[in-house]
């Protein structure tokens, strides 16, 4: 698989994870995020933002389960629903649109506002 293909692969999983995010039903967006992350670390790893595209969910996931964290269910709920929001409303074919996402993703800004 050329690497463009994969990187195409890396944004529909991305996508995925995103929609399932919003579209939850009766899921947890811990269980989705969780259950969706692994492929980040996986699959996507060599992919230009796979490692970010990993660290993004699981730090939402950590809003639930880290000991030092807030323990919250309706956070990791918020946070979630946000960052979907935003890699769904994302360029997919802009590079630069997909490095901000993950840049702003890696500060400490999009995490300050509760979601």
């Amino acid at each position: 698989m050329s690497s463009e293909e994969l990187e195409a692969r890396f944004r529909a999983a991305m996508s995925a994870v995103a929609e399932a995010v919003l579209n939850r039903g009766g899921r947890r967006t811990y269980d989705i995020v969780v259950d969706g992350a692994g492929q980040f670390s996986d699959e996507y790893i060599d992919c230009e933002h796979g490692g970010a595209a990993y660290s993004v969910w699981m730090e939402i996931s950590d809003l639930t389960d880290d000991p030092q964290g807030p323990l919250s269910e309706e956070l990791t709920d918020g946070i979630g629903r946000k960052a979907a929001s935003e890699w769904l409303a994302v360029d997919h074919d802009s590079p630069s649109a997909i490095e901000a996402y993950f840049a702003r993703w890696g500060s400490s800004e999009p995490w300050q506002s509760g979601g």
